[in-house]
């Protein structure tokens, strides 16, 4: 195989899945998608990539209805996956999910108070934060949720933290889904300022984005149901069935980085030929980066006629 004598392997692997809408009564979301399906071939890829991952993340919308059925549907599919790959599973809600039924289906009691949690792996933080605003489909915190926040980040975690929330504190294209945006990301900013939160993952969006606040990356993962198509104009809000996907999160001491990985699978062929991994594989280790990365000498080009 080919690799890097000094290229250190992450820390922790967080798989971030976001927007499954879950419908567990056979119908399709829009009249159009399998969204149970959708997540189950989500799972699948996720168990089949042969990642060592410490935690998945599902970033909020985990139903359409939030019916009590879907939350169980939802957690039947999800929890054997996350129990096979020895992993913790963390829950946000979004703005098509209510607290009541989903906290009876993470914790066995209704309350009417946000689902915010910490959950520490391996000296990871995961802080969960309920950002759906009742009976409003915009994103917020309230007085007490930032209180809980700033209190929870006040020791540093060993490897730093990492925070899960539904709506981004980002500006995104769609003038439509600016009105349903975040209301406050200057406010979450002064809170993760000078703290250890070294990543910010999100969805709501249905399409992959990336920014920053505060110095810090946020990462929104495509939607496991459907897609936004980001190349209409921008004054639309074009659903597609189509490119599906989630982010593998990968923290490492120095960086985190997030690749964004297709629901569906795709026909694959190999990039390196069988000669050329052979050759590599007998290639010592210290001058694999020098034999593989070096271009071959190109012939002179003719200077005239």
């Amino acid at each position: 195989m080919v690799t890097r004598a000094d290229g250190p392997s992450p820390t922790h692997v967080i798989a971030h899945l976001s927007d499954p809408h879950v419908l567990c009564d056979g119908s399709l979301l829009g009249g159009r998608i399998d969204t149970v399906g959708q997540l189950r071939q989500a799972m699948h890829r996720v168990e089949a990539s042969g990642e060592a991952i410490d935690v998945v993340v599902i970033s909020g919308d985990l139903t359409a209805h939030a019916d009590p059925a879907s939350y169980r549907l939802l957690l039947d599919i999800v929890e054997p996956v996350v129990e096979r790959l020895g992993a913790r599973l963390v829950l946000t809600a979004g703005n098509h999910d209510e607290r009541a039924p989903l906290a009876q289906a993470v914790t066995g009691a209704p309350s009417e108070g946000p689902l915010d949690t910490s959950t520490t792996v391996r000296g990871l933080r995961i802080v969960g934060m309920d950002s759906a605003v009742p009976g409003h489909h915009h994103g917020g915190f309230s007085v007490d949720q930032y209180d809980w926040l700033a209190t929870e980040l006040a020791d540093p975690a060993e490897h730093g933290s990492v925070l899960v929330m539904h709506h981004p504190p980002l500006r995104y294209r769609s003038p439509v889904m600016r009105l349903l945006d975040f209301d406050d990301p200057a406010r979450l900013a002064s809170i993760l300022k000078g703290t250890d939160v070294r990543a910010i993952l999100c969805g709501h969006l249905h399409v992959t984005s990336f920014g920053v606040l505060a110095g810090i990356p946020v990462f929104v993962a495509g939607a496991v149901s459907y897609a936004d198509d980001a190349g209409a104009p921008r004054d639309e809000l074009m659903a597609v069935d189509g490119p599906q996907s989630w982010n593998l999160v990968e923290v490492h001491a120095d960086q985190v980085v997030a690749t964004v990985v297709p629901v569906a699978a795709h026909p694959t062929w190999p990039a390196l030929s069988s000669e050329v991994r052979d050759f590599m594989d007998a290639v010592p280790a210290d001058d694999k980066r020098e034999v593989f990365s070096r271009k071959p000498a190109r012939p002179a080009r003719p200077t005239g006629y």
